[in-house]
């Protein structure tokens, strides 16, 4: 598995063998480029290559020069390249899962050492926010869609005794349903309320702009290219349609009232519309947008899927118990399949061959058979499911009144005559139907290793991370009092682009000399080399020092009582020299929380001062917490602040304590 779920990985450096690899020096800085429109050329160089334990591993980095409009201070984007070959044949080491890093070298310090080098990979495998590393390609976090108008960003790469929270994004009213584009460079909200999709930067975890859009907006899906958004504006009976590359609105599609559901064919150059009230589906062409035809099914389609195998689109009609099978090259009906009523959801495998079919009001799940056009198998033993996801080995359906999710084993479902293979797991404590609200938007997420999934445990305001195989989910994630409606995996680490290839992006600001450690699964192999970069602007390198300077005023060796309010003041004060203008208290966001334990609080402190404000602590129990300063609009996320601990105990205890002390 990647890095997130790789602790157990250091356990791989004493048997692996450290390469100090080649060494690569970037050509001299080009001159300022001249004013011009074009997109800039990016900046690389040979790679560096290097041979250890029978495997050829090529290094290189490739700069994008900052464009025009880019912000002062801005970083070049960077992208990383791992080449893995078996040195006696050559043939491409395919299907690894390397892990890399980068770490600026300070100016004397001689070049890391086997010993050295091993421990820094350790270091970054232990996940401590002190030990970060410059250019970290591995980047794995965990996205949820919130209650209470907000997405989480949870990296569950940190060690444990830190807040796992790096990111809490306000999308500017109640979320019904999001996307994230192929390239992860954006995340879109519906947000009902606005009659908007917020667009989230997953670079910096802000939201850039409010999209407009049509009324009281509600689902949306990308086309499989990512180049398109649809939008089902559920209020006014129109579709709206976000060219991604540069976050545009076309003018509004009508398609009759909503809510809408969308599905795509001919290799995503089709877009289908249904509307909940109208008769017909509408074909429309994804490109130009222009309506292609459509095609007339009844009323009341809630869902579409489309089949490879089938070459053919499924509606799901729960009101008439049935299932339309659309030829979409000849654009109509070619068969209605009578299926149970209060169907919930209907999706296709990731082979497009099994459709799943799920009954909320039964509590059953029919699977349908593209290839025959047939209900296959009708399952039982589920409490209220309402959705369903897929790795490549299991489907995993959701129980609303149960807090265990139903693994379906796919492999079985071939076997004619017999029940396919089910087992149930437990994700927390409370069921899912206990929560506020259940949401549009799917609670489980696939892992990118296709083996396992994290789930969304609502009422327990919580993430459950399963692996396929055990019998129980193999860690839990809080989510810090706020219920998560829906998750998403954001994956920034190398993945493989060709056989043995393999590229990850990452953000670079400093010129100088950096020690690339590169960690191998299999065979085990850590390989560090070096790379020196001479093209980032002196003004991104200025802006990696921390614009605020952040200077407790309460006395953190202090003992405090359970119950007790007591008012912790700090300074918080811009850099000298860095011509930061002073920080208002709405900008800055305190975290309280205790360690181990789910008690915390979030607040905005009060001015007291110029640069001065306070907080009050209200510890409710002994134990030790954490004091944690943000400002996410300086760039100052919760963790890159020194934090403070504060130990909370009873007076009686406190007074043993400092009598026993000599």
């Amino acid at each position: 598995m990647r890095k997130p779920f790789v602790l157990a990985t250091a356990g791989l450096l004493s048997t692996g063998l450290l390469a100090m690899g080649a060494h690569r020096l970037l050509a001299r800085v080009p001159a300022a480029p001249t004013a011009s429109r074009s997109a800039p050329s990016p900046l690389t160089a040979p790679a560096v290559k290097v041979t250890r334990d029978g495997v050829s591993l090529a290094f290189d980095l490739t700069l994008t020069p900052r464009p025009l409009e880019a912000e002062q201070g801005s970083p070049l984007q960077a992208v990383a390249r791992v080449a893995l070959t078996d040195a006696r044949t050559g043939e491409p080491l395919a299907g690894r899962r390397p892990l890399a890093w980068m770490r600026l070298r300070p100016q004397g310090e001689p070049a890391p050492d086997d010993a050295a080098c091993k421990a820094r990979v350790r270091t970054y495998l232990g996940g401590l926010l002190s030990a970060q590393a410059d250019v970290d390609f591995n980047a794995y976090w965990f996205l949820t869609l919130n209650h209470d108008q907000t997405v989480s960003v949870i990296n569950p790469q940190i060690a444990f005794d830190r807040t796992k929270l790096q990111h809490l994004v306000s999308v500017g009213g109640g979320a019904a349903d999001w996307a994230l584009l192929p390239d992860r460079s954006a995340l879109y909200v519906t947000v009902p309320s606005q009659d908007t999709v917020s667009v989230v930067d997953t670079q910096r975890f802000v939201v850039t702009r409010p999209l407009r859009v049509g009324r009281n907006p509600g689902r949306i899906a990308l086309s499989p290219d990512g180049l398109t958004a649809w939008v089902s504006n559920d209020g006014d009976g129109t579709v709206s349609v976000i060219d991604t590359p540069g976050h545009a609105v076309r003018d509004p599609v009508d398609v009759g009232p909503g809510p809408h559901a969308f599905g795509f064919s001919d290799s995503g150059r089709t877009a289908w519309v249904s509307a909940r009230d109208a008769t017909a589906l509408t074909a429309l062409d994804v490109t130009s947008g222009q309506m292609l035809g459509q095609v007339e099914v009844g009323v009341g389609v809630t869902a579409l899927a489309w089949s490879d195998v089938a070459r053919a689109l499924f509606a799901a009609r729960p009101g008439a118990h049935e299932v339309v099978v659309v030829d979409a090259a000849r654009r109509e009906v070619s068969r209605r399949i009578p299926v149970k009523g209060g169907l919930d959801a209907l999706r296709f495998d990731n082979t497009g061959r099994w459709a799943f079919l799920v009954h909320q009001d039964t509590s059953t799940v029919d699977i349908l058979d593209a290839a025959s056009g047939q209900v296959a198998h009708t399952l039982t033993g589920f409490s209220a499911p309402d959705s369903v996801v897929f790795t490549d080995a299991f489907a995993y359906v959701r129980n609303t009144t149960d807090s265990r999710v139903t693994l379906v084993e796919l492999k079985t479902l071939e076997s004619n005559g017999s029940t396919p293979s089910q087992v149930r797991i437990t994700m927390g404590q409370r069921p899912a139907a206990e929560a506020r609200e259940l949401g549009r938007s799917d609670p489980i997420a696939p892992l990118p290793e296709g083996n396992g999934v994290i789930a969304a445990g609502n009422a327990d305001r919580a993430l459950f991370l399963y692996q396929e195989g055990m019998m129980a989910p193999r860690g839990t994630h809080l989510n810090y009092g706020r219920e998560p409606r829906a998750v998403k995996v954001l994956d920034r680490s190398l993945r493989e682009v060709e056989p043995g290839v393999f590229t990850a992006r990452g953000s670079v600001r400093e010129n100088g000399t950096y020690d690339v450690q590169v960690l191998l699964d299999n065979p085990r192999v850590v390989a560090c080399l070096e790379w020196t970069v001479g093209q980032v602007p002196l003004d991104a390198s200025f802006a990696k020092t921390l614009p605020l300077k952040l200077t407790p005023e309460f006395d953190a060796k202090r003992t405090y009582a359970p119950e007790e309010t007591v008012p912790l003041r700090f300074r918080l004060e811009p850099t000298a020299g860095t011509g930061t203008p002073p920080v208002a208290p709405e900008e800055i966001r305190v975290l309280l929380f205790r360690t181990p334990g789910t008690w915390q609080v979030r607040t905005e402190p009060r001015r007291v001062a110029d640069s001065v404000f306070e907080v009050d602590f209200r510890p409710p129990s002994p134990g030790q917490y954490k004091f944690v300063v943000g400002v996410e609009g300086r760039g100052l996320d919760l963790g890159r602040l020194p934090t403070s601990t504060l130990g909370v105990s009873s007076p009686l205890a406190a007074a043993l304590t400092s009598e026993s002390t000599p």
